[in-house]
């Protein structure tokens, strides 16, 4: 997806939220949206968290109040799409479970003794048919319809990253890379003509160089959650703690 960046005010990209409600309300208060701005959500809506349900619900009634929001896909949305039977680069439920898919099914109504029955289905259809039958409708065309990259006059952004020896030509057909990618977070040297805008490493800080900014600061572990405008390099942060 591209947009011109001549028509925003602010071009803001907001950090891994993983199923966390209060930072993310707390954040748009803070970021004080408008019709000017562009919000960029870079990824990881879901899981290690207890409200993916409320954060998901919070996300679709967003959209309905501002039309220029730009929503990801994540690792973990693709492991949730997988174990739902959705086309994914990771299809299977007890991977996407030990990620932080136990904490969503909880938020969406599972307790877990009915989650450890999930684990030992052998029935791909079955357990597909049970997580597919907890989600409304609306939240899986939310999480179907993700983009996996977007991309203005100067930036790039994705979930995860983009091989630092690749242009963005060659990483954008790289979807394993748009999510999971994390050796570029320690490379000095990007074969890219643009700046790289990305989260799924947690930092402890914001992380600012010539080419890439990631803004994965960590609020399932570290407590806090960031975004920042790309126009500007103004920082939104608040914390879980």
């Amino acid at each position: 997806m591209n947009a011109a960046e001549k028509n925003y005010s602010r071009i803001i990209a907001v950090g891994d939220l993983h199923g966390y409600s209060r930072p993310l309300k707390e954040l748009l208060s803070r970021m004080r949206i408008n019709v000017r701005d562009l919000i960029i959500f870079i990824g990881d809506y879901v899981d290690r968290g207890p409200e993916t349900k409320m954060v998901i619900e919070e996300l679709i009634q967003l959209r309905s109040f501002h039309p220029n929001l730009i929503f990801l896909k994540g690792n973990h949305e693709d492991m949730m799409l997988g174990a739902m039977g959705f086309d994914a680069v990771i299809k299977d439920v007890n991977t996407w479970l030990y990620n932080g898919g136990t904490q969503t099914l909880i938020s969406y109504g599972l307790n877990r003794n009915e989650i450890l029955l999930l684990q030992g289905m052998k029935d791909d259809d079955k357990h597909i048919g049970i997580i597919k039958s907890l989600l409304p409708r609306s939240h899986i065309k939310f999480l179907a319809e993700l983009f996996p990259f977007a991309e203005t006059e100067h930036f790039f952004f994705c979930h995860a990253g983009v091989d630092p020896d690749k242009t963005l030509g060659e990483g954008k057909k790289n979807l394993f890379d748009l999510l999971w990618m994390r050796d570029h977070i320690y490379s000095e040297e990007f074969a890219w003509d643009k700046t790289v805008v990305c989260g799924h490493t947690p930092l402890r800080d914001v992380l600012i160089k010539k080419r890439l900014i990631g803004i994965d600061t960590g609020l399932y572990c570290y407590g806090t959650l960031s975004a920042i405008d790309v126009l500007t390099n103004r920082l939104y942060q608040v914390w879980r703690f």
